[in-house]
């Protein structure tokens, strides 16, 4: 009786030493991720995410606003609402789409446009929109652009052609 009890007492305590060094690792990977993470990468993905969730309700308007200032040189506000309306609720027949978001990837020095300005420090994250419209079901694959602009995250297309 008492070795059975010497012996469950061990397994409980062979347990609990296990749970406390899993529970020890665990604390360390989350703070060695943190460390080594900016969370600039997730800020831009957020950005990203907010943007195309305002295109995906049809909030085109909302959706301009978080352009960076070189978009908004591109478009004016009231075209970019129309066109964007026009061309996917219109002609293509839908009024939503889904999108998935790919990681964010650091690049530096990034042109919108042969003539465009250096932008420093941008994230470039791959948009996928799914669409079902009455032309079928396909994908729209983009690279998009994050970057800080006044301290805001605002959104970019690039232009330019590959080299």
């Amino acid at each position: 009786m008492l070795f059975r009890r010497r012996a469950a007492s061990a397994f409980v305590r062979k347990l609990l030493y296990f749970a406390i060094i899993c529970g020890l690792l665990w604390l360390l990977w989350l703070g060695l991720h943190g460390v080594m993470s900016t969370g600039e990468g997730d800020q831009a993905v957020e950005a990203l995410n907010e943007f195309y969730t305002m295109e995906q309700s049809g909030n085109f308007g909302g959706s301009w606003e978080l352009f960076h200032s070189q978009m908004k040189k591109k478009f004016e506000k009231s075209t970019y609402v129309q066109q964007r309306a026009h061309v996917f609720m219109q002609d293509m027949g839908t009024d939503t789409f889904t999108f998935e978001l790919g990681e964010p990837q650091a690049e530096y020095d990034i042109r919108t446009d042969q003539n465009g300005e250096e932008l420093g420090k941008v994230y470039r994250i791959t948009v996928t929109q799914h669409y079902k419209t009455r032309f079928g079901n396909f994908d729209i694959v983009q690279p998009c652009y994050v970057t800080q602009e006044d301290e805001k995250w605002r959104v970019l297309w690039i232009y330019k052609d590959k080299e």
